[in-house]
């Protein structure tokens, strides 16, 4: 009996995954693949097989950053063990106007890039469970990426928010990414300001529409209601202040307006600027892209990292997967 429902689960797992490649191949990749093949310029290929992770503007699919950072870690980690050519495509915003190579080239011109569906594999790999630890989640993606990177193409182009292990993202992610000048520059700034490294704590919040300030999903409370929301949200700060009255409080969020209204409590810190979602958004500028890369990394290098829950607003990554890149303590709360 237990076999039985093992498998009936991880068939649960599989069946989302599978469909959505085969409806997006059909609705959206093959025909835009035939587009951009026939209207671009010709492509010069250096013979290497390539497998290319990919962010386009015409597919918003694959999550927010976080999410995006996740699957990159996840599939560069297979193509590490398989010994193949792993590159990034990521397109609005240009990710390497915010993080170039380290020790991994994942870099590929455009010129570089194959439309031509009879040397090149369009498909799709997403995560539809809440449960980023679910093993048959995992099994069933892993088997299905296994399954992709085995195909007889030049190049294989993936679009997907795939999960992989919590306990390698970090060095991964380092493996492959490393800050711009101009990054590193306003991540540097902003530590010293919060007291070093390891020195301030620091608190997310993920509204969504919630406030009415952003460009996603979600519903939007009233004007009434968002007042009493945000004196909710501003207690749950003031607790955590008085628990550790000595540390400076690191507070992001994708609600500017929640932002300015924090920002003058006289021990909390907010980095200035817009956040969007870079996955609703394509004609922002540089500096407001510029504002989620570093967040991200200054929410890393927090001793603590609380991600703010009740049942309205949404469980982001976000907090996560900052976390674990240079290993601070993680911590989910709910709003008082």
């Amino acid at each position: 009996m237990r076999v039985v429902i093992t498998k009936l689960n991880s068939l649960l797992y599989f069946f989302p995954i599978i469909r959505h490649n085969i409806s997006c191949r059909k609705k959206l990749l093959l025909p835009l693949y035939k587009k951009k093949n026939n209207t671009l310029p010709l492509y010069h290929s250096d013979s290497k097989r390539k497998i290319v992770y990919m962010v386009i503007n015409e597919t918003t699919f694959s999550g927010g950053l976080s999410d995006r950072f996740r699957a990159m870690c996840a599939i560069y980690n297979e193509c590490k063990k398989k010994g193949l050519d792993f590159r990034i495509n990521f397109e609005t915003p240009q990710l390497n106007l915010f993080l170039v190579p380290n020790s991994y080239n994942w870099y590929i011109s455009k010129d570089q890039i194959c439309y031509d569906t009879a040397t090149t594999y369009p498909c799709t790999l997403l995560t539809y469970h809440h449960s980023m630890n679910d093993k048959f989640q995992k099994f069933a993606q892993r088997t299905i990426l296994k399954y992709y990177l085995s195909k007889p193409y030049n190049q294989i182009h993936i679009y997907s928010n795939m999960v992989g292990d919590n306990d390698l993202y970090s060095e991964l992610f380092h493996e492959l990414f490393k800050p711009t000048h101009e990054l590193q520059s306003y991540i540097d700034a902003h530590i010293e300001n919060l007291g070093g490294k390891k020195n301030y704590i620091a608190v997310v919040f993920r509204f969504r529409q919630l406030l009415g300030d952003f460009k996603e999903g979600g519903e939007t409370l009233s004007a009434k209601e968002r007042d009493t929301y945000i004196n909710r949200c501003m207690k749950t700060i003031k607790l955590l202040h008085e628990e550790m009255a000595d540390k400076h409080i690191l507070v992001t969020s994708d609600s500017i307006t929640f932002l300015n209204t924090i920002s003058s409590l006289p021990y909390v810190y907010v980095i200035p600027g817009n956040v969007v979602h870079i996955g609703f958004t394509f004609d922002a500028e540089k500096k407001t892209y510029m504002k989620s890369f570093v967040d991200y990394f200054v929410l890393s290098y927090a001793s603590k990292v609380y991600l703010v829950r009740d049942k309205k607003m949404y469980h982001s990554g976000f907090a996560l997967r900052a976390a674990l890149l240079n290993k601070a303590e993680y911590k989910e709360i709910k709003l008082k």
